[in-house]
């Protein structure tokens, strides 16, 4: 058992039976762990299983097959409680990609800040829990002024960091980030990924940041999982995995990352990776850490 994971998926599958003919496999068979403190990029094409996998470590989904451990304890399964599941949800928190519909537009952004700690049952919601509410405020750049309207009055950025708010409210170990900046502006999504790296470098929660843009996740990860089909195809170290990315369908991403110089995009080379190729059933450690499904 490594105690130094915070959180880690052995063998998971997560498979969604349609009818008696069709069965789509969203993971077919992932392992990977987060360390304690650190910030894991997830990246690979629409429809691949990424949000899935964000599922099945917060629980939404039961995997088919095999286990998800939250620090060296199993979560998933048979195996997953009632006081366990409520255990965690202080301690692992989920932020979706669409703010507007993960925030209740009925309530306030006080209100939807401090649910959590509703939730949990917490005594010190009217104490502490002000004093806690007021500070997040200032870390996530936004005033108090703010605290009496609603989501239908901020803007998606603004929303955004209310999400953000609540998902610290509790200090927790894990958050899951599905996406956060996809549905923003490129401004904004500039202002929130410098966010993200301020609040991870002050609190030292771990960090599973999904996206589809390697560029991004290369701003704000310290290693970097690809996935295709619902298999990881390549795990590295971030600058690892740009210096040296070994599945062809990693090189194809890399490729395809627009550079700003007009000159340099006319005649760069983008390599293509038919991704209906089978994919291999090994991964294969090229140096301490670079794992290659082949």
């Amino acid at each position: 058992m490594d105690t130094d994971m915070i959180i880690e998926l052995r063998d998971v599958k997560q498979y969604f039976r349609i009818n008696d003919r069709m069965t789509i496999k969203a993971i077919d068979g992932i392992s990977f762990g987060i360390q304690r403190g650190e910030v894991f990029g997830l990246v690979g094409e629409t429809g691949c299983g990424k949000s899935t996998v964000a599922r099945v470590i917060s629980g939404i989904y039961h995997p088919t097959e095999g286990e998800v451990l939250f620090q060296g304890e199993c979560i998933s399964g048979r195996h997953r409680s009632k006081v366990q599941a409520h255990n965690l949800q202080h301690e692992m928190q989920l932020i979706f990609q669409d703010s507007a519909a993960s925030l209740n537009p009925r309530m306030t952004v006080e209100q939807i800040i401090m649910e959590p700690l509703r939730i949990q049952g917490r005594k010190d919601v009217r104490a502490d829990g002000k004093d806690r509410l007021e500070s997040l405020m200032h870390d996530v750049g936004m005033s108090t002024s703010f605290l009496s309207k609603r989501p239908g009055e901020l803007s998606g950025g603004q929303r955004q960091r209310v999400a953000i708010a609540r998902s610290l409210i509790l200090n927790p170990k894990l958050i899951v980030a599905d996406e956060p900046i996809a549905s923003l502006d490129i401004s904004i999504q500039a202002q929130i990924m410098t966010l993200f790296q301020r609040l991870q470098r002050e609190n030292g929660f771990s960090f599973l940041f999904i996206a589809h843009d390697l560029s991004v996740v290369r701003f704000i990860s310290d290693r970097i999982g690809v996935m295709l089909h619902g298999r990881l195809v390549e795990i590295a170290q971030t600058e690892e995995l740009f210096s040296n990315p070994i599945h062809p369908y990693t090189r194809a991403l890399l490729s395809a990352i627009p550079i700003p110089d007009p000159i340099f995009e006319r005649s760069k080379m983008i390599q293509y990776y038919d991704t209906r190729m089978p994919l291999g059933t090994t991964m294969v450690e090229h140096s301490p850490g670079h794992l290659v499904l082949e």
